[in-house]
């Protein structure tokens, strides 16, 4: 069985191979890389059964890796190892997983027995989420507060500072369609409607951003990625963002 580590953190990556190589002393070799697009290449060369990813790397982020492996290798266990539990790298993860995939999320403060877990149940065929990601998987899931993709999309047009009509050009709709999705976008938020109580001196654009930043759903690594593809969206007529 081949494993490899992913991590541009030379010190993450050798407290966890020593950690796999007192747990799993038949489970050898282990091979690292240090950025998500040597991950990829070691990966398509070595075919491992197992994948431990950082999230945040230079080149290529673990989550965007693990999709080009999970592509080519759907049958790999991955497990994302991350100091992060933003919501954003929970929906992310979520569409690139094989529906049989097999996987782990683990924050980088969990125990090493919680990693060792984690390893064990993804090389045995289950999955493996942190109790800290579990929480936020339970509000992806539930429909009164999850975003749906259009209200996430919009969500992340206000956040870069689009108006109505800059968000109309952008996705082919009209305004009114615009502001509908605002409008469900700010109740799953929470956020009061226009003259709605004790909250109207609030703006709800602003507002939305502010909820949207406290539950982890944008950041600024994830705008930048979108103010990129509206861009390209924009120059080359409709496509996927």
């Amino acid at each position: 069985m081949t494993i490899l580590i992913v991590d541009d953190e030379e010190r993450d990556r050798m407290w966890l191979k020593n950690l796999l190589v007192q747990n799993f002393p038949e489970r050898q070799p282990i091979h690292e890389a240090h950025d998500g697009q040597q991950a990829v290449d070691m990966a398509l060369k070595l075919k491992p059964n197992l994948v431990f990813l950082d999230i945040k790397m230079p080149q290529l982020s673990g989550i965007k890796a693990a999709e080009m492996i999970l592509q080519k290798l759907p049958e790999t266990g991955v497990v994302m190892l991350s100091n992060f539990s933003d919501e954003v790298y929970v929906r992310q993860l979520w569409k690139i997983v094989p529906p049989n995939g097999v996987f782990g999320y683990v924050l980088k403060n969990a125990s090493n027995e919680q990693v060792v877990e984690a390893a064990r149940a993804v090389i045995s065929g289950d999955c493996w989420i942190h109790p800290g990601i579990a929480r936020v998987i339970q509000r992806t899931q539930n429909r009164a507060t999850s975003l749906t993709s259009a209200e996430y999309e919009a969500l992340v047009c206000i956040a870069l500072g689009m108006t109505d009509h800059a968000i109309a050009k952008r996705l082919y709709l009209t305004e009114k369609a615009v502001q509908s999705r605002l409008k469900s976008l700010y109740a799953k938020l929470g956020i009061p409607g226009r003259g709605e109580s004790h909250e109207s001196e609030f703006n709800q654009r602003c507002r939305a951003c502010y909820v949207a930043t406290r539950r982890g759903l944008i950041n600024q690594s994830e705008l930048d990625d979108w103010e990129s593809k509206l861009e390209e969206k924009n120059k080359g007529g409709p496509a996927q963002v």
